[in-house]
C-alpha cells in the first residue's frame, strides 16, 4: 500500500496537479504532505479555511515555491471553498504544491450541497485514498521500524526496540491509525530506557492490545473471499501467526507448541511468509 501510495503521488506531482488525500482521521495527511515537502521551502498548513474567506492571495505568496497544506477541506465554508478554487490556477505560476485533506467523502457532502462541485471536480484529478491502518496491516512492521528510526534520531533514548514489541506492535489494533501509532512508540522510546518488549507494548496499549473480532472479521473475511485459495490461506497464516508471535512475545517454543508445528517447521513457514522473528526471544524455553 505504501509505494502505490507513493507511486500515485509521484505521478500527480509530475503532472503538476493538486494533491486530494482522503482517509480517516490519523490516517497520515500531513505526513504524506511533509514528505512531499522539499526542504528549505516554505509549509504553510491552515488548520481551517478562515484565512481564504479574507485574503487568499497572501495565503498563496505564503506558500510560494513551497507546499501549502489544507487540513480537512470538508469543513470549508461556501466562502472559504470559493478562496480555495480562486486560487487553482494560480497554484502553477506560484510554484506551490496544494495539499488539501478530507476524512469524509467529499462527494457525499457535495450531494448534500454542502460542498461545491466544480471545486470538487477541479481536485478529484488528483484524489489518493489513505487507508487506515487495519487495512494494510502488511505494512505495519515497515513503518514501526520508520517511526522508531525517525524518533530516536530526534532525540536521545537509550531503549531498543526488540522482536516481541515489534510483534505486539504489528498485531495491536490502532482505531487512531498512523497517528496512534507513531505516539505509542514516541511514548515507549522517551519512558522505556532499557529492552521494550511485547509486554511494555500490552500494558501501555491495554485492553487494545490486540483487535476485537469485530475490528477484524469483516474486512479480513471479505479480503478472503476476494482471493484465490492459495492467496487466501497465505493471507490467513500471516495475521494467524503475527497473532501467536505477539502473544507469546516472539517465544518460539510456546509459539510452536500452540500452532501444532515443529519448531524447523516453524522457522520455515514464517520464512515463507516474510515474517520478522527473533531466535533469541526464546532462548532457554522449554
Amino acid at each position: 500500500a505504501v509505494i502505490e501510495i507513493e507511486r500515485a503521488i509521484e505521478q500527480l506531482l509530475r503532472a503538476n496537479r493538486p494533491v486530494l488525500l482522503i482517509g480517516e482521521p490519523g490516517t497520515g495527511h500531513e505526513i504524506v504532505a511533509r514528505a512531499l515537502h522539499v526542504s528549505d521551502t516554505p509549509f504553510v498548513a491552515l488548520a481551517n479555511g478562515a484565512r481564504f474567506a479574507t485574503n487568499p492571495l497572501q495565503v498563496l505568496e505564503e506558500a510560494r515555491e513551497g507546499t501549502l497544506y489544507c487540513a480537512e477541506i470538508g469543513t470549508y465554508s461556501k466562502a472559504e471553498q470559493k478562496g480555495l478554487a480562486f486560487l487553482l490556477p494560480k497554484i502553477e505560476k506560484h510554484n506551490t504544491v496544494l495539499v488539501c485533506t478530507s476524512s469524509e467523502q467529499l462527494g457525499n457532502l457535495a450531494a448534500e450541497g454542502r460542498f461545491d462541485p466544480a471545486l470538487l471536480a477541479a481536485l478529484s484529478a488528483g484524489t489518493v485514498m489513505l487507508p487506515p491502518l487495519r487495512q494494510r496491516r502488511e505494512d505495519l512492521p515497515a513503518l514501526i521500524d520508520r517511526f522508531w528510526r525517525e524518533i530516536t534520531a530526534s532525540q536521545r533514548t537509550l531503549g531498543t526496540l526488540q522482536m516481541g514489541a515489534v510483534s505486539a506492535l504489528s498485531a495491536a489494533y490502532w482505531p487512531g491509525n498512523l497517528d496512534h501509532l507513531h505516539n505509542v512508540i514516541a511514548n515507549l522510546a522517551l519512558t522505556i530506557d532499557n529492552e521494550i518488549t511485547g509486554d511494555h507494548v500490552r500494558r501501555l496499549l491495554g485492553e487494545t492490545a490486540l483487535p476485537p473480532p469485530s475490528a477484524i472479521s469483516p474486512e479480513v473475511t471479505a479480503r478472503f473471499f476476494e482471493l484465490p485459495l492459495r492467496e487466501a490461506r497465505e493471507a490467513f497464516e500471516r495475521i494467524y501467526f503475527e497473532q501467536l508471535l505477539g502473544k507469546e512475545q516472539s517465544n518460539m517454543s510456546r509459539v510452536a507448541e500452540r500452532a501444532g508445528l515443529e519448531r524447523t517447521h516453524l522457522y520455515r513457514k514464517l520464512k515463507q511468509l516474510n515474517i520478522r522473528f527473533s531466535r533469541r526471544s526464546d532462548e532457554g524455553a522449554c
